[in-house]
């Protein structure tokens, strides 16, 4: 059975995480077919369980972006049953904070392989499909800190910007064969990744008091106000390309 819904099939990579979930949500809404990348499978499988309808599909699918191999594997299946995907989101990301000078080059490999080679390897493997359609959207989730760098996690700042570089060439060199690629990036966001970086709860209100402190909004952005971010350059923003929209109440202006 193809998992197109009336808009065609959606990719979303990291899609059982608390972002990756709201935009698998909002996608579906809309009526695109999503396939929720995942690293863990339970997750995953449930939020395809409670989006499937019978008009509207959507599916549980193994994408690690630390395994060239598997991603070629398991995207190429994917075009080889439904043909193109629609619509790329790569939501995926990883960091592991440290002081520059105490980063080592296996830390490099390992932040660069899944917040931009990966990344890439996906986007190269869907891309041709999209030309060939005529039309195709890319949106990558990538962080304030790809903008403005961020002390304590400066290869995972690198891997974002190289993220929005690279989709703003896809549009130079693509967007007159209808491809739309465009980066959202989040601020401080509410989410559960981020409350467990911390090694109790007194030390993660804390530190978030202090962050939403220096968000003009005052306050933590939600996961589904990153969704509709990039549901807008999805599914309606039809002539917005190349474009780096900040989602976090401010606090980069």
């Amino acid at each position: 059975m193809s998992l197109a819904g009336p808009l065609g099939v959606a990719l979303v990579s990291g899609g059982s995480g608390d972002i990756g979930a709201a935009i698998c949500r909002a996608l579906h809404a809309d009526g695109w077919g999503v396939v929720v990348g995942y690293v863990s499978r339970d997750r995953a499988e449930a939020l395809a369980g409670e989006l499937a309808t019978d008009d509207v599909p959507a599916k549980a699918m193994a994408l690690d972006l630390t395994d060239p191999d598997q991603i070629r594997a398991s995207v190429g299946d994917l075009l080889v049953a439904e043909g193109r995907v629609g619509a790329l989101v790569l939501n995926a990301g990883w960091s592991e904070s440290a002081l520059f000078v105490e980063t080592n080059e296996d830390h490099w490999r390992t932040t660069l392989q899944i917040n931009l080679m990966g990344p890439m390897l996906v986007t190269r493997l869907c891309l041709p499909g999209m030309v060939e359609a005529g039309e195709g959207a890319i949106v990558g989730i990538t962080s304030e800190a790809a903008k403005t760098g961020d002390a304590g996690n400066a290869v995972y700042s690198a891997g974002k910007a190289g993220l929005a570089a690279l989709l703003r060439t896809v549009v130079r060199e693509h967007g007159r064969d209808g491809i739309r690629a465009n980066c959202v990036a989040p601020g401080p966001i509410d989410t559960r990744l981020l409350r467990s970086a911390f090694p109790d709860q007194e030390t993660a209100d804390a530190t978030i008091e202090k962050l939403v402190r220096l968000v003009p909004m005052r306050r933590l952005g939600q996961p589904e106000e990153v969704a509709a971010a990039v549901r807008y350059l999805v599914t309606e923003g039809a002539h917005v390309a190349g474009e780096h929209l900040s989602v976090g109440g401010g606090v980069v202006m």
